[in-house]
Parts: structure tokens; C-alpha cells; sequence
């Protein structure tokens, strides 16, 4: 692949389609395509520990079959709903005539993008989702070493926030 590369970076387990319409836009403008990468919420990545010391302790305990629904119950359940929609980012991209690779990652938001970073030398920019800047899940000390370490124009979307005076007038 010579074309340049676009990487968008959101979480699997929020609204996968916030903020694809930008990257789209941009990878459309830039001539690029894109690699969409997962990553995985801190905060999940605890509680993925907790129900793995749980079913541990099923498993110690003789029930196997409790112990193994508990460990994979998180993952089974989700993965057709994001099956179908990142389907339906990578037919809209190729329609566009973006060409899209998606990797899941088990890392969080910074190690992930620097294990992508090292991997694809076409990348020529980060774009990350509101998923990923919104509600603390990434500080603003790692985003500062994120644009420290990342030697890559970093990009960032937010939520857009309705206020409350807005909606008044339009009502």
C-alpha cells in the first residue's frame, strides 16, 4: 500500500460510528486511507480483571461451566451489534474510495497508538474519537506525553454539547 494512512482510534464498546464521518472527510481531503484501531478503556480493562479473578474463583471452587459463562459472558455478548456496524464503516469507506484496515488492540489509548505507530510507517496522523478525549478517559497528562512521543500531528474531536439556551429559542 503506498498511500499515506490516516489512524482513527476510538473505543469498541462506545458509539462506534462517532466521529467516522470526520476521519472519513479528512481521509477523503488528505488522499489517504485509514486504520481504525480499538482500544480498550482503562476502566474496562479493571473490571475484565475482576470478572477473570471471579471466574477463577469458580473454577477453584469446581464450576467449571460457571467460571468459563463469566470469563467470556463480556465479549460474547457485543461482538455481532459490532460486527454489523464496522461492516457498515468499511462498505461507507470503500464507497468513498478509502481503503480501511481495523485492529483491535487489548492496550489502552496510549499504548495502543504507540504499539500502531511502530507498526505502520505510512501513518501520517492521529485522529482521536470523542469517545476517547471525552469524560477523563484520557488526562491531560497523557495527552501530553501522547504529543510528546506520538511524532505525528495529533487530532482531536469532542461532543458536540447542546446548551440549554439554544434549545429554548429553537423550541
Amino acid at each position: 500500500m503506498n498511500k499515506r494512512q490516516l489512524l482513527f482510534v476510538t473505543h469498541r464498546d462506545d458509539n462506534l460510528t462517532e466521529g467516522v464521518a470526520y476521519a472519513i472527510e479528512l481521509a477523503k481531503a488528505m488522499d489517504e486511507d485509514i486504520i481504525l484501531l480499538f482500544v480498550q478503556k482503562r476502566s474496562n480493562l479493571n473490571s475484565k480483571l475482576e470478572n477473570l479473578m471471579i471466574a477463577v474463583t469458580f473454577a477453584e471452587a469446581g464450576e467449571h461451566d460457571t467460571a468459563h459463562q463469566i470469563a467470556t459472558e463480556d465479549s460474547r455478548c457485543a461482538d455481532e451489534v459490532y460486527d454489523k456496524e464496522i461492516d457498515a464503516i468499511v462498505k461507507k469507506c470503500l464507497l468513498e474510495g478509502i481503503h480501511m484496515n481495523v485492529v483491535t488492540s487489548r492496550l489502552d489509548a496510549i499504548a495502543g497508538i504507540r504499539f500502531i505507530l511502530k507498526e505502520y510507517w505510512g501513518i501520517d496522523k492521529v485522529v482521536l474519537s470523542p469517545a476517547i478525549t471525552a469524560a477523563g478517559n484520557l488526562s491531560a497528562k497523557d495527552m501530553s506525553r501522547l504529543v510528546r512521543t506520538a511524532s505525528r500531528p495529533i487530532v482531536t474531536m469532542t461532543r458536540q454539547t447542546r446548551s440549554v439556551a439554544f434549545e429554548k429559542e429553537s423550541v
